[in-house]
């Protein structure tokens, strides 16, 4: 069996393993890229739209070429949201001047082919107009904070600390601010989720027009999230170059026509599960290993982590399956661009609708945003940094699992990798970056977090992937930004990791358990 070195067995005699993986059965770089290709021209992947079935129709065919068995959609109709996936559909006109948009606020409701006129009033955030109601409201976002920063703000838009980093000297000081002429992944991130939406909602507005404090390369196409409930205050979006004149126009009290053509139609969201099976598959003994991920976004990497679980899956397929000594069992959600994510479709998700599969799953591997490169915003001009997008490998806190993980980035050549372990200090005693994404949950001084540190409250060894996005949130983030040999790389370790999962003892590498 040419898997990889197993950790020591104390308890039970397990197949021998090879040193190494077999590097025939691994994803290549070009292959990545057909793969991505099929993401690429099904953008924005968005759950319940044609794009976004053809998407998850290819990853079921891999999955079952690659043997993976008993293959279901656990699915629920939902209320889709939709409108032109370019600007014939929406438009703005200020005091008598038309505005060039950025692009739209998801799920913000419709105007018919005429829009919306109504006197504009400007939201300040330190002062708030006494009534936005009947309004359309103009909002800037809020600049970032000046230290000292607080717990959020250190953990969410700075680097944080780490167990080990591939090309470390090329990451900014942790738990300091990143200009965005040095790379705007914080900056666009922490712009993205301040929610502003909601002040359009909440004040009972006509419509909205949203600011970013970003040139309009950068504010083309971004998509809204998280992604809200559907809400009746049609909002457009504005770089700040097309936003100065706008911002004048409504501290002056001018009126503008808004226009935002939208329908809403029923549609089926389904996650999708299916199991490759492992020696004990259909047995009371079966222990599997879930690998997780969302299948839609809006870019080529939000989110391709399906792609990641794929080319685990082909890898592992090579292995006769008495010889796979646990089962993967794929777990694709839908739920991450849906209206109110994943909470607000908790009750049909597949764990909750058959609690008794978790009782199976003995620990667990997560991946998104695969292949990112870095980008920056230098005197209004997008462009690449020429470097990875800074990238987390998160492992739970087991030196096992741990010292896996730093060899595997060494050895597969992931760049700007950051082994993270959040339930413990760093290489220089800080924050280690919390757990994002549909993986584990970590450390984030919430309660029930602190109760319930990974997914689905099930405390398993496992391994998280995440990229930092920076220009991925933007339906134009196309496979041009995207680059296949770090895709390759990654895949590698996390094929490497899962294979650690597959053969360990689980009591060698149990979590260490945190402190309530």
């Amino acid at each position: 069996m040419a898997l990889l070195t197993a950790c020591s067995q104390p308890h039970e005699q397990k197949p021998k393993t090879q040193a190494k993986l077999n590097s025939e059965w691994l994803v290549t770089s070009e292959e990545a890229q057909t793969w991505a290709r099929v993401k690429n021209d099904n953008l924005p992947t968005m759950t319940g739209s044609v794009e976004w079935q053809a998407y998850l129709a290819f990853l079921e065919k891999k999955l079952k070429k690659y043997g993976a068995v008993d293959v279901f959609r656990n699915s629920w109709e939902f209320e889709r949201w939709d409108t032109t996936d370019d600007n014939a559909g929406w438009s703005l006109v200020s005091d008598g001047n038309p505005v060039r948009v950025a692009h739209y606020g998801a799920y913000s409701g419709s105007t018919d082919a005429d829009g919306i006129t109504a006197e504009l009033v400007y939201y300040d955030h330190g002062n708030p107009p006494d009534s936005i109601e009947g309004k359309i409201v103009v909002i800037q976002t809020m600049p970032h904070p000046e230290p000292p920063y607080d717990q959020d703000y250190l953990i969410n838009y700075t680097f944080n600390d780490y167990e080990y980093a591939t090309d470390a000297e090329t990451l900014s000081t942790p738990f300091e601010f990143v200009d965005p002429a040095v790379s705007f992944t914080f900056d666009i991130w922490w712009q993205l989720a301040q929610g502003l939406d909601q002040i359009a909602k909440n004040g009972g507005a006509a419509g909205a027009i949203i600011i970013y404090d970003m040139a309009y390369e950068r504010t083309h196409e971004l998509y809204t999230f998280p992604v809200p409930e559907l809400y009746d205050a049609p909002t457009l979006k504005l770089s700040r170059e097309d936003g100065a004149q706008v911002i004048i126009d409504a501290r002056a009290g001018k009126t503008a026509t808004l226009r935002l053509e939208a329908t809403v139609t029923p549609a089926e969201a389904y996650q999708l599960i299916a199991y490759l099976p492992g020696k004990d598959y259909g047995t009371p003994a079966d222990e599997q290993i879930v690998m997780v991920n969302h299948s839609d976004g809006p870019s080529i990497t939000q989110d391709n982590g399906a792609l990641g679980i794929l080319a685990i899956v082909k890898y592992f397929s090579n292995v006769p399956q008495q010889e796979r000594l646990r089962t993967l069992t794929v777990y694709l959600d839908c739920r991450h661009y849906m209206p109110g994510m994943e909470r607000a479709f908790n009750d049909e998700s597949w764990l909750h609708r058959h609690p008794e599969a978790k009782n199976k799953i003995v620990a667990m591997v997560q991946a998104e945003h695969l292949g990112e490169m870095d980008f920056r915003e230098v005197d209004g001009i997008v462009e690449p940094v020429g470097l990875a997008e800074q990238s987390y490998l998160w492992s739970r806190d087991n030196n096992v699992l741990i010292e896996a993980a730093i060899g595997a980035v060494k050895k597969h050549g992931w760049s700007r990798a950051q082994v993270a372990v959040p339930g413990r200090p760093g290489k220089n005693g800080g924050l280690q970056q919390v757990w994002w994404g549909l993986g584990v949950i970590g450390q984030s001084g919430d309660p029930e977090s602190q109760r319930c540190q990974v997914w689905h409250c099930l405390d398993v060894p496992g391994y998280g992937l995440g990229g930092f996005l920076g220009y991925y949130w933007t339906v134009g983030a196309d496979i041009d930004r995207w680059n296949g040999e770090l895709f390759r790389s990654q895949a590698a370790t996390m094929t490497e990791l899962t294979g650690v999962l597959m053969t360990s003892d689980l009591d060698a590498i149990a979590p260490r358990q945190v402190e309530p």
